[in-house]
């Protein structure tokens, strides 16, 4: 089965994407799924199996796995323990193709990195070494997830003991060029998702007709460009909340909706509550 292509939604301030996940926050599933970002899953407990490319791998003590770009792959969590965290760590490329190479220091780092192609998967006793770290996570602003992670990577560099589970690099089931021109739309959707967001306009870019960029995008992602468009917003519009800005209106129009009554049934649509209610359920005083 051919995967579905996901996209990540790096924040603009940011290099990284980190989400933790506890027992009831677990992570939404997404199936069988590649991204052009690399990846870095830490799983604390609990047994599972990793569905990566042609591979499977048993865990029975967490795991921790690290993804080069464009590597189909499954969801990894499981829920066997309440204690249990998930903490999922995503950057772009040019992380390692452009930050990272202005530094010759961290040429153990960019190693361990670009190793990641052959997806590794980590022995227990590494695993255990960082869940410390991991778990920080959750408490850090922007700066320090950055310096969280490099310290996390020149760990991994230095004294993680990992399994290739490929020989060689992984190829995508895509194409080059498909992959290219996804992630050109994805990145427009990044730089523009505050303003009116045009199919034709975005189409012509990439030389196609309107017509061809929804076939291509609904034959890519399995869904609609628009869905996709709206969910991305919702997104921003959580981030937007999460960072103390509690006037809706202020981020109904800074996530790039118009209408109130729209932003309420979209948020709604893929937050499961409404706009007013998940800042009830975020800023209730607690006793």
């Amino acid at each position: 089965m051919k995967p579905i292509l996901e996209a990540i939604n790096v924040a603009a301030n940011s290099s990284i994407k980190v989400e933790t996940y506890d027992n009831n926050t677990f992570c939404e599933s997404t199936g069988w799924h590649v991204h052009p970002e690399f990846e870095l899953v830490f799983v604390r407990n609990g047994s599972g199996c990793l569905n990566i490319g042609s591979k499977k791998h048993d865990y029975s003590d967490g795991t921790l796995v690290f993804l080069g770009g464009n590597i189909p792959h499954a969801d990894f969590g499981n829920k066997d323990y309440p204690d249990n965290l998930e903490v999922v760590v995503q950057f772009k490329k040019d992380f390692l193709e452009e930050k990272l190479r202005a530094f010759p220091e961290l040429d153990g780092i960019k190693k361990v990195i670009q190793k990641s192609r052959q997806a590794l998967v980590f022995d227990t006793k590494t695993k255990k070494s960082l869940w410390q770290q991991f778990e920080r996570f959750e408490h850090l602003d922007n700066q320090g997830k950055l310096l969280n992670l490099l310290n996390i990577l020149d760990y991994l560099s230095k004294f993680g003991v990992c399994t290739p589970l490929f020989d060689t690099l992984v190829l995508s089931e895509f194409r080059k060029d498909e992959i290219g021109r996804l992630e050109e739309i994805f990145e427009y959707v990044n730089n523009h998702y505050q303003k009116n967001i045009s199919i034709s306009v975005i189409s012509s870019q990439l030389a196609l007709t309107p017509n061809s960029f929804c076939r291509f995008f609904k034959k890519m992602t399995k869904r609609r460009f628009m869905d996709f468009v709206n969910e991305f917003r919702i997104s921003k519009a959580v981030e937007f909340f999460n960072e103390n800005n509690t006037v809706i209106a202020d981020v109904m129009y800074n996530s790039g909706f118009n209408d109130a009554s729209y932003f309420t049934k979209q948020f709604k649509k893929y937050q499961g509550i409404t706009p007013s209610q998940y800042l009830k359920q975020r800023y209730r005083p607690t006793a």
